[in-house]
């Protein structure tokens, strides 16, 4: 899925990372729920409630999974809400049975944030594809030299300090807009991991 993420108060950049590259759902989910406990309602915070979501339903958790999902269709920041995450919610109002639900938010939450990509676009902002985060420089040479091994080309490293640690990040060019940076990333939907983040 693709989603956004700037502006963060507190670093669990690693954190997310680690939980998105994790193949142990219980592992992943501990790790989700860790961030949703700190409560900083950063894009981290929503983005892990949102994850919890589309584990629990994978699981067959749809009822967990639709208040999951509810919350964060209502209450994330907008960048961060897609079709995909609408979608998901409609399904698992639908798998639980929830049907009188489903009419009503299908009709609400269609109307309200068919994504208006307008929305996404700041002025001024820089957005790019980000593969990892880090904390060894190692590491982040090893995915850069791998994805450049098979073929993808402006992949760089960006080097951050954030609360007392270095972050070694794998990112694409930049790009002057969110749908730009989207646009590029569709022909790696199958092949990589990564999110949309900019600032």
């Amino acid at each position: 899925m693709i989603t956004s993420i700037f502006g963060q108060s507190k670093s669990f950049d690693l954190d997310y990372q680690r939980a998105l590259d994790t193949f142990d759902a219980n592992e992943a989910l501990e790790i989700y729920e860790s961030i949703i406990k700190s409560n900083d309602n950063s894009d981290y915070f929503w983005l892990s409630i949102l994850k919890k979501g589309e584990i629990l339903y994978a699981k067959g958790s749809y009822i967990t999974a639709s208040k999951l999902l509810k919350d964060f269709n209502f209450n994330s920041p907008n960048n961060l809400r897609t079709e995909e995450s609408i979608n998901l919610f409609l399904k698992s109002l639908s798998a639980s049975g929830q049907l009188d639900s489903l009419k009503h938010y299908e009709k609400s939450l269609k109307k309200s944030t068919v994504f208006n990509n307008k929305k996404t676009k700041k002025v001024n902002k820089i957005w790019f594809i980000q593969f990892g985060a880090f904390s060894t420089k190692e590491n982040a040479i090893l995915l850069k030299d791998s994805m450049l091994d098979d073929g993808l080309k402006n992949i760089r490293i960006d080097q951050v300090f954030k609360n007392g640690q270095m972050i070694f990040y794998v990112r694409s060019k930049h790009f002057n807009s969110y749908k730009n940076a989207k646009e590029e990333s569709m022909e790696l939907y199958n092949e990589y991991r990564f999110t949309i983040s900019g600032f």
